[in-house]
């Protein structure tokens, strides 16, 4: 049976984020599920970085994915810098991430192909 994340939830995994050595090269800044550091991971700390990008996905987000504002308000009284909104140029995309000491964790909604264009 699916749960919904709760706060402890989501620091725990913010929390083992922290564990993760910071990959060779010039990465420092970059998030850790950023092309330039994610593929440079190892492959069970790739499966950390995919569970806690999936669960903070869904603790900030209400049932019908607007920011939960009293989410992200829990993580930053529990030390972690957060934000989620929406996107500047796509009303329907949300923006944001999550910070602990080490890591930053992108956790905006994917880009719409016409991005690409």
């Amino acid at each position: 049976m699916y749960h919904t994340p709760t706060l402890n939830d989501a620091c725990h995994v913010l929390t083992s984020l922290d564990s993760i050595p910071r990959p060779y090269g010039d990465n420092e800044g970059d998030p850790i599920n950023s092309d330039s550091v994610y593929y440079s991971l190892s492959a069970a700390h790739q499966a950390m970085v995919d569970h806690a990008e999936g669960v903070l996905k869904i603790y900030t987000r209400t049932p019908d994915q607007q920011p939960n504002n009293r989410a992200i308000h829990h993580l930053q009284n529990r030390g972690f810098k957060a934000y989620l909104g929406q996107d500047q140029y796509d009303p329907y995309r949300l923006v944001g991430v999550v910070e602990t000491q080490e890591w930053t964790l992108v956790i905006s909604d994917p880009k719409t192909a016409e991005d690409d264009f």
